[in-house]
């Protein structure tokens, strides 16, 4: 897996013209290596408790500007918050649409890119495979 490290992410932002701020610093550090895939709320409950002056804004700016540098990916939810994804390695999300939970699906993908860009001309710049379905757990219940 291709999983972006705090180092990464605080180099990527302080090129990028943004400044270290504590805030800043307890968003990287609470994102960086996670393997679930919380949102901008999520992640704002669970930083306020240890840094109360963090604004809602600052954590979605912040997760925002990740992703425009690439270093994480955003789940788009049509009806809930959006969230993300620190494994940049190409894989399938398993979407429960009961829970809300999702699983990495770590297998090799048909087409990649490169075969796109040597057969049909196509230069990709982004992907999302998801399957959307009920989990094991919600299943079961």
């Amino acid at each position: 897996m291709n999983i972006i490290s705090k180092q990464d992410m605080i180099e990527a932002l302080r090129d990028a013209g943004f400044r270290i701020t504590r805030q800043r610093l307890a968003i990287v550090a609470q994102m960086a290596g996670r393997l679930d895939h919380p949102s901008v709320k999520q992640m704002y409950n669970e930083i306020n408790t240890s840094k109360p002056e963090i604004s809602l804004a600052t954590v979605y700016n912040t997760l925002n500007a990740l992703v425009d540098l690439r270093l994480l990916k955003e789940i788009e939810f049509e009806e809930s918050d959006n969230r993300f994804d620190t494994n940049l390695t190409p894989h399938i999300n398993l979407i429960c649409t009961v829970c809300g939970r999702i699983d990495d699906y770590m297998v090799k993908l048909p087409v990649r890119s490169s075969k796109l860009a040597r057969e049909k001309g196509f230069e990709t710049s982004d992907y999302c495979l998801e399957y959307r379905g009920t989990c094991n757990s919600c299943r079961t219940k």
